[in-house]
């Protein structure tokens, strides 16, 4: 049964008994009270047997029932249910991601406390980000806005964040909840990105036609992008020619594809990766390439032999831009690449002086990368995709 304590100051009341008196049994008070925005109301609380009383702090206490009608909350005592006003989203935990990246969870509540409600892997830590345990513990804590940097440990799995905001009085709590696949970094290999940025392991990939064409590939290897096959296997380098592909890059990801040139490719074969974006995902509409003996290598200049042709930086996606590279002795304008020689296309939606600062704002991003044949005889003769 509610009791009612308030101040006799801060009440306009009437009480109603056939004693009139201020302890009198089964008062009725009648609290005049206006609800925001709106008129003033009159809420009736009925005492029980033991009256109206006033403590020795001067306030009246009661025990008894609020009315149905026109008491704050329909008489259930006039608390609103906790808001998380900032939750947890795409924005600041992407997925997929990859061990070893890191993000800033940002999060505020009005609430009186806050809990961490978290699943991790077996044996996972998140630093910053305990298991469980008390996140907020009063309503001026809760109400700041959060700011906490995370990093993945070296254990990939499933990671569910979660928040639970509770109120004094309130019926319902607040929860917030967001779930991060976590990838390896695969094939092993140690890759030389900046902190802060995580390779792309697996990789949604749509063509230019939309999500009807849609695959999730291996986002380590050269061939399950650009050397898609819709009628048989996948192409090694160079891949299937003037094949556009939609790569949806997670921010503060990239994503590094390994190829090795053929031993036999013939000289003068070249090709390059053009842009031809009609409704770029990334604000700016910019990325950047490089193709380099690192996976990750996003520096602004090429280590040799490799020239500076081999970097392609913050380069507009809309404007018909291209990444030219080929087997071509002598041609010092595209990227040289050599026979039986491995190599990394490295791609980030960033310009390279500040990779970590992502133009996709929120989730993942895709824009499209043709892979577009220029010349020689080491392509595959395709039409639309298909081998002739």
């Amino acid at each position: 049964m509610p009791a009612l304590r308030l101040p006799a100051a801060a009440l306009l009341f009437s009480i109603a008994a056939v004693s009139g008196s201020a302890n009198a049994q089964n008062a009725s008070l009648r609290l005049t009270w206006t609800p925001s925005g709106g008129s003033p109301k009159t809420c009736v609380f009925t005492a029980d047997s033991t009256g109206v009383n006033m403590d020795g702090n001067g306030a009246l206490t009661a025990t008894g029932s609020f009315a149905t009608a026109d008491c704050p909350s329909g008489g259930g005592g006039g608390v609103s249910d906790p808001v998380i006003t900032n939750g947890l989203d795409a924005t600041d935990l992407p997925s997929p991601t990859s061990v070893g990246t890191s993000t800033t969870v940002t999060w505020a509540a009005t609430a009186d406390s806050c809990a961490y409600n978290n699943v991790f892997p077996s044996g996972a830590t998140v630093a910053n980000w305990p298991s469980t345990g008390t996140a907020c513990a009063n309503a001026s804590d809760c109400a700041q806005t959060h700011t906490t940097p995370i990093t993945y440990p070296a254990i990939a799995g499933s990671y569910q964040f979660g928040l639970t905001c509770t109120k004094a009085g309130a019926a319902n709590p607040a929860t917030t909840t967001r779930t991060v696949t976590v990838n390896s970094v695969g094939g092993g290999e140690t890759c030389v990105a900046p902190s802060g940025l995580s390779r792309t392991t697996s990789l949604y990939v749509e063509y230019n036609a939309g999500p009807s064409t849609g695959r999730t590939v291996d986002g380590t290897k050269f061939e399950e992008v650009f050397g898609h096959n819709t009628s048989g296997s996948t192409r090694f380098f160079p891949g299937t020619s003037n094949l556009n592909q939609r790569l949806f890059i997670p921010r503060n990801s990239y994503v590094s594809l390994k190829f090795t040139v053929p031993s036999n490719l013939p000289a003068q074969t070249y090709g390059m990766f053009r842009f031809e974006e009609t409704q770029p995902q990334t604000s700016p509409a910019r990325m950047s390439m490089t193709i380099s003996k690192s996976c990750g290598d996003f520096a602004t200049t090429a280590t040799a032999p490799l020239t500076n042709r081999c970097v392609l930086n913050d380069a507009n996606v809309t404007s018909n831009n291209n990444f030219m590279w080929g087997y071509y002795p002598g041609n010092a304008s595209m990227c040289q690449l050599v026979p039986g020689e491995t190599y990394y296309l490295n791609i980030v939606h960033a310009g390279l002086s500040a990779p970590t600062t992502s133009y996709c704002a929120a989730g993942s991003c895709g824009n499209v990368v043709q892979n577009q044949k220029g010349g020689g005889s080491g392509w595959p003769t395709v039409i639309g995709g298909d081998t002739e």
